[in-house]
Parts: C-alpha cells; sequence; structure tokens
C-alpha cells in the first residue's frame, strides 16, 4: 500500500529504476541452499506457511505480502479501484492470491480444471492464473523499491496499512506464528523471496489425508500447486461458533470499531481487535458490543443486530426492505445472499473474499434451525 511517504518512496523508486541504479536484494536462499549449490542458512523462498481458518497455503513471503499490501481488496490489488486504492497508482498490484483453491472453497476451480494451452484462456481459472503472474512480474520489477520501503517503515504505512491487513492467522510449517511485517525477521523472509524472484504457490487442492498436508499436488500449467495444510475444525451450527469464526475473523474488519486496541480477551482470535476498515459499513451494521476493548459479549450483543433486523438505511439495501437473517428461512435472508453473491442490493460479503461452501451450510443451518442465540 502507498501513501504520501510511500508514493514519494515509488516514485524515486522508478527514476533509478530508469537509470539502472538498483539497490542489490542480497543472496537467494532458494530452499537451505544458493542457487549454485552453496548451504545458506536463514529464511528459505520455499519455506510453506498456511492459514489456520482454512489451511490454504502459501510461501512465507508470498504470505506476508498478500496480507499487507492490501489483502487482494485495496491498495496494491486489480480489485481495488477509486479510493480503495488509498493513494496507490494505477496498475501498481501486488496482489498474489492463488488462482485456484479447493472447489469447497471456490466452485469455479472445480476438476478437471481446463489448462490454459492451447488458446483456452477465457476460463475463470487462466484469467486468475494470468493476473497472478502479471503481479508476480509486477512484484519483482519493484523488487528493491519495496525492501527499502519495509524497512523504513513506509509499507505498510501507519493507520492506513493496519487498517487493510488481514487479520487471519498465518502459521509455519511447524505451527508458529508468521512475525509481523514491521520485524526485522519478516523483513528478511521478504527479502528472500524477492532475491528469489517472488515464487507464487498458485493453486491448492484440499488435502484427504494428513500426509498429504502441504505437499505439491499436480500441476495443471507448470503452476506450483500444494494440497491444503491444517486447518481448524467448521464451527457448530450456533451463533456463538459462527460468530467467532466467520463473523468476527471476516466481518468485524469493516462492520467493528475504529480503533486498534489491544484485545483484553486474548483468547478470541488474534492479538488485535479487528475494525477500522469503513465508518459506513459500521453504521450500517454493528458487529460489536457495547465495549470496543473487550470482546467477551460481542457475539449476544451483537445478534440484535442480525436476526429479524432491517438492512439499515445507510447501507446499499436500506431501502430494499430486507432483512439480514430470518429465522427459519436462509434463502430468504440477506447474510446468506451476500455470502453466496446472488444479493439483489449491495455487493457480496465478505467483500472481495468467498466463504467457502462448508460454512455458508453451517450459517444456513443455524438459520433454518430457527436463528437462535445459542
Amino acid at each position: 500500500m502507498l501513501g504520501g511517504r510511500a508514493l514519494a518512496c515509488s516514485l524515486l523508486v522508478l527514476i533509478t529504476s530508469v537509470t539502472g541504479c538498483k539497490r542489490d536484494l542480497g543472496e537467494c536462499n532458494l530452499d537451505g541452499q544458493t542457487p549454485d549449490g552453496r548451504p545458506i542458512e536463514g529464511p528459505a523462498a520455499f519455506d510453506i506457511a498456511f492459514r489456520l481458518a482454512d489451511g490454504l497455503p502459501m510461501y512465507e513471503g508470498q504470505a506476508l505480502v498478500q496480507t499487507t499490501c492490501g489483502a487482494g481488496q485495496f491498495c496494491h490489488s486489480p480489485a481495488a479501484v477509486g479510493a480503495d486504492r488509498i493513494g496507490v497508482p494505477a496498475g501498481l498490484n501486488f496482489d498474489v492470491a492463488l488462482a485456484c483453491t479447493d472447489e469447497t472453497q471456490d466452485p469455479t476451480c472445480a476438476k478437471p480444471i481446463d489448462s490454459c494451452e492451447g488458446g483456452q484462456t477465457d476460463s475463470a481459472y487462466c484469467t486468475r492464473l494470468e493476473s497472478l503472474h502479471d503481479n508476480q512480474n509486477q512484484i519483482n520489477h519493484w523488487a528493491e523499491g519495496m525492501i527499502q520501503e519495509m524497512r523504513a517503515g513506509a509499507m505498510p504505512p501507519g493507520e492506513e496499512g493496519q487498517a487493510v491487513r488481514d487479520r487471519r492467522q498465518w502459521v509455519d510449517s511447524s505451527g508458529d506464528p508468521l512475525p509481523p511485517i514491521e520485524s526485522g525477521e519478516a523483513q528478511e523472509i521478504v527479502r528472500n523471496w524477492l532475491a528469489c524472484q517472488a515464487p507464487v504457490i498458485a493453486r491448492t487442492e484440499l488435502a484427504t489425508m494428513q500426509a498429504q498436508e502441504l505437499t505439491p499436488c499436480p500441476s495443471v500449467d507448470d503452476e506450483i500447486c500444494y494440497f491444503s495444510g491444517p486447518q481448524e475444525p467448521p464451527p457448530e451450527p450456533m451463533w456463538n461458533d459462527i460468530y467467532w469464526s466467520v463473523m468476527f475473523t471476516q466481518c468485524v474488519v469493516c462492520h467493528g470499531p475504529d480503533n486498534d486496541n489491544p484485545d483484553q480477551n486474548p483468547s478470541r482470535q488474534g492479538e488485535i481487535i479487528p475494525g477500522g476498515l469503513s465508518l459506513d459499513a459500521v453504521a450500517a451494521l454493528d458487529l460489536t458490543g457495547d465495549s470496543d476493548t473487550n470482546t467477551a459479549n460481542w457475539a449476544s450483543e451483537s445478534y440484535p443486530a442480525v436476526v429479524d433486523a432491517m438492512a439499515a438505511p445507510q447501507g446499499a439495501c436500506g431501502g430494499a426492505n430486507r432483512t439480514i437473517v430470518i429465522p427459519f428461512d436462509s434463502a430468504g435472508s440477506l447474510m446468506i445472499q451476500k455470502m453466496r453473491d446472488i444479493q439483489d442490493c449491495g455487493d457480496e460479503m465478505p467483500l472481495g473474499q468467498i466463504l467457502s461452501e462448508v460454512l455458508i451450510q453451517i450459517v444456513e443451518d443455524w438459520i433454518d434451525m430457527g436463528a437462535e442465540n445459542n
């Protein structure tokens, strides 16, 4: 994400790129060795991380860049337009989201996946794969500037950078959380990933047995494919479980408080309370509680804002006479329509993301059983 100082740094990088004066990114550690075969210590370009919520695999450097440069929705994303770019020049995209996830996460990735060879480039998979490779090339072009801005604290910048981050937790193959991007450890991971030409995992398939987790899966177009990693068990069809597994992790970033306060309940989904991304969104639907710094009662306190509640006038569906959750009627509930992106007003939810079919069905089951505050 670029803004103010970060944008000025990018202009400086552009000038130095034209003159051929680039800062050396240092030695590339591919996987415990340099490209010429010498052993080397430190983070490797092919070290894998996975997202705890759903087992999504990425290389560690790929995951750090993806989660802190706009999370596929803002700043450095092709999906970001206008104000959502927050000062980033058009076309300066660093989005390295996978072209295909497992079909339970993305129905358009059901096998057999069409190959992009032979001119079959109009499929959703091929379009996303081409975009991924374009953004990978963009990252390689701006690599020196990226690491300089990270080291200077200019990318991601300040409060705006905090606001656009994806808060879902990533861990390495040993189960340790990835370090925050401000740390020297994280910046060394990114530096090495950039020095090795920013390799990307492009596709994942659901691991059917534990031995498959985070191991390579068959390629379709020479793209890098890995089976998904360990993941949290799905929630029960109860509001408390659904709130902490779905609403808090993926919705409160927009429908939450305008703060960056430390979470006073550290057992609840991370170190920072989500929120602050959209004042309009939280005005339309507040998924929090009375306290901005204590999340203990947010599930029960936000329940009345969802069940038998009409879409607020401030939102895009305010004039459409839509009810967010209608007990015993999941198909008629605006929440489910937005989760499935079949709504007739406003945008899909979560914005720019796809919930797994498993999670959507659990929310539907809860609604069809009466949508109790349980």
